[in-house]
């Protein structure tokens, strides 16, 4: 008897281990790595950000082409639409003493891009592309869209416009106090107004 219960349990223990290693493990589903490429959308139907606020996110405004660019931090700006409701815009202001000045005036295209890292804006805005290359100092890497208009690729947001129109601010054109306060004593000239048109954007 004590034989048979024996055989019983070693039976069982067996038939435990078998169905143990004939069961599959159950697999693991890899985690998706996080993407850092940046991909279009449609500024009228995804843009989430505060139109009010969104120029004071570490902007940086960039013109040129391939052979040559420069790029600025802005603090102004404006966004909505220019000559239809379809036409998404973006509005820019350079003052003439900027080293892109020279670049918007020559060149038909431009790019706005925001950057985490507030280091870009501040590094940016206190340097002039006359004195050096910025983005190497920077360790920012250019690249170009399909018109040829250079961005860096470690920003975070990318809008590329195409300048509509430009209008050469003068003292005669202030209405109020503000304009006319600021620009006493303001050396590098009273800014030019730029109304770009979207014509693609990215983000990550």
């Amino acid at each position: 008897m004590k034989k048979q219960s024996l055989s019983i349990i070693l039976l069982a223990m067996s038939l435990v281990c078998t169905m143990t290693q004939c069961t599959p493990p159950q697999e693991q589903q890899p985690e998706e790595p996080m993407t850092t490429e940046l991909k279009p959308f449609n500024v009228q139907e995804e843009f989430q950000k505060n139109g009010f606020t969104f120029f004071t996110e570490n902007l940086i405004l960039c013109s040129g082409d391939t052979a040559a660019n420069n790029a600025m931090t802005i603090g102004w700006g404006a966004i909505g639409n220019y000559l239809g409701h379809e036409r998404p815009a973006v509005t820019v202001y350079v003052a003439p003493a900027r080293f892109t000045w020279e670049f918007m005036e020559r060149y038909p295209r431009f790019t706005v891009m925001q950057f985490d890292d507030p280091e870009v804006a501040r590094y940016m805005g206190s340097h002039s592309g006359r004195d050096g290359d910025k983005a190497a100092a920077l360790g920012l890497h250019v690249a170009y869209t399909e018109h040829g208009t250079p961005y860096y690729e470690e920003a975070s947001m990318v809008i590329e416009c195409e300048t509509m129109t430009a209008w050469h601010q003068t003292e005669a054109d202030f209405r109020n106090n503000t304009p006319k306060e600021f620009y006493d004593g303001f050396e590098a000239g009273v800014h030019t107004v730029y109304i770009g048109e979207v014509i693609a954007a990215w983000r990550r």
